[in-house]
């Protein structure tokens, strides 16, 4: 089964010193957006210790505490913005995974 491409085409993730992976970045988005580690997991369709992997990765690289540290540098770096995770939430394959997904209720 083909993972979901999470970050639209128009979402720019060409940054120049390349401090996150894309795949970093998305799962910063997500995160920003409110998705638990295990929402993540599921996106990707990896387990829970490889989400756990990628965040830490993310807070050393980042130099973070915690997840809502790691957003805030994020913002503050020019990583992602709220139009980025606005974006995530009304992108079409994730809410087609929020649809089918019993981990979530409307």
């Amino acid at each position: 089964m083909r993972n979901y491409e999470i970050l639209p085409n128009y979402i720019n993730l060409e940054n120049e010193d390349k401090i996150l992976s894309k795949r970093e970045l998305e799962i910063l988005i997500l995160v920003a957006a409110g998705f638990e580690n295990l929402q993540i997991a599921k996106v990707f369709k990896v387990t829970l210790s490889t989400v756990k992997k990628q965040l830490e990765k993310i807070f050393i690289k980042l130099k973070a505490r915690n997840r809502a540290n790691a957003v805030f540098i994020g913002q503050c770096q020019g990583l992602i913005s709220v139009k980025d995770y606005e974006t995530i939430i009304n992108c079409l394959a994730v809410k087609e995974f929020l649809n089918s997904c019993k981990c979530f209720k409307e």
